[in-house]
């Protein structure tokens, strides 16, 4: 009896070694595919659509949500677990405005991450569905409902929204010696050579990000090996020899924030952080920030009046606007009348003192 116990033992363990391997081999290969769901709005498509990129060494899987025809968007990485998630969506536009909602449980689950590596949400998937009940990841109209895998998106209704998607900038470089040679990286892997011609293709990474080689989309353009110095300048050298150095262009400084909140749209309860930043040009940016996805409201530019010790800031939407109060009581009372997708906003910031 033991040996016929110890048999089926050994037996069964390469079984179970096998349908462990078969489910991980199984997880949905997502690079380069779309999910998409919409609905005709009038005389416009609303449309939700995930746009999933390959691994880009360095950085990760990328992935691109754009909501409400790309008013509202995501970016970030992902990664697809063989980990079972229940679900509950509407499968199409009539059972979404009916609000009958499918319940079920699907094999494999998506994990959204910013750029940092913080999770930013996750739901259920299969072969041919992300179900996207998620709260953080999701925009007006598109709550709680099924996005189809699109298998034609060069044909699909989809095609113009994902033509017109704008991807992040990861890396923008310059000459210091001429500011219209420049290299731009995309977080979804392409980018825009304008060092010496203007070359469009894609790139890849080693691991610490300080080698990078540039692949032409079209093979008559020259490619590139861009190598990351100690200095932290960067050696341009093209297949054609020329040979360049490049810096990385620093964004602008803040020199005086001023933070709040605002409600996002179509999500009940749940705040952005509404912030105001004055740079050391004399900018101004006013936007949402919701879990790493900006919104922008307003811009302008200011001065400071050293009588009251107040920022007068000139927006291009609410007006001119001066602030209220002095030092860790200064506040900035915004107010406009119509700012899409918030509509008409009228919150106080209060100023950063850290």
């Amino acid at each position: 009896m033991k040996k016929m116990i110890a048999l089926l033992l050994c037996l069964a363990l390469p079984l179970s070694l096998a349908s462990f391997a078969a489910a991980e081999s199984a997880v949905p290969e997502l690079a380069d595919t779309y999910y998409a769901y919409g609905y005709d709005v009038g005389t416009m498509f609303m449309n939700y659509y995930i746009h999933f990129y390959g691994e880009i060494p360095g950085l990760g899987r990328v992935f691109h949500a754009g909501m409400c025809m790309d008013q509202i968007t995501f970016d970030g990485t992902y990664e697809v677990i063989a980990e079972e998630r229940a679900y509950s969506v509407a499968m199409d536009r009539a059972a979404s405005e009916a609000g009958t909602l499918t319940e079920g449980t699907a094999p494999f689950t998506v994990v959204f991450y910013d750029f940092d590596g913080n999770e930013l949400d996750r739901c259920a998937m299969d072969a041919e569905h992300i179900y996207n009940d998620m709260k953080n990841i999701t925009g007006v109209g598109g709550e709680n409902c099924a996005l189809n895998l699109d298998t034609d998106p060069e044909n699909s209704k989809f095609a113009a929204q994902y033509a017109g998607e704008s991807a992040v900038e990861l890396l923008s470089l310059v000459s210091p010696d001429d500011d219209t040679a420049t290299l731009a990286l995309k977080v979804n892997g392409k980018y825009e050579d304008l060092v010496v011609l203007f070359v469009e293709g894609t790139f890849s990474m080693n691991e610490d990000q300080t080698v990078i080689i540039l692949t032409p989309s079209d093979d008559s353009d020259p490619g590139a090996t861009v190598t990351k110095n100690e200095d932290d300048t960067y050696t341009y050298v093209s297949t054609d020899g020329d040979e360049v150095t490049l810096v990385e262009v620093k964004g602008l400084e803040v020199s005086y924030a001023l933070k709040g909140q605002i409600p996002v749209p179509g999500m009940d309860g749940v705040n952005a952080d509404f912030i105001c930043n004055l740079y050391n040009d004399g900018s101004v940016q006013l936007y949402a920030d919701f879990m790493g996805n900006k919104m922008d409201v307003d811009k302008g530019t200011y001065e400071i009046d050293m009588t009251t010790y107040s920022f007068v800031i000139h927006f291009e939407t609410a007006g001119d606007l001066t602030t209220e109060g002095y030092a860790a009581d200064m506040v900035l009372n915004y107010k406009a009348d119509d700012v899409q997708p918030f509509g008409a906003i009228e919150q106080t910031l209060k100023f950063v003192t850290e």
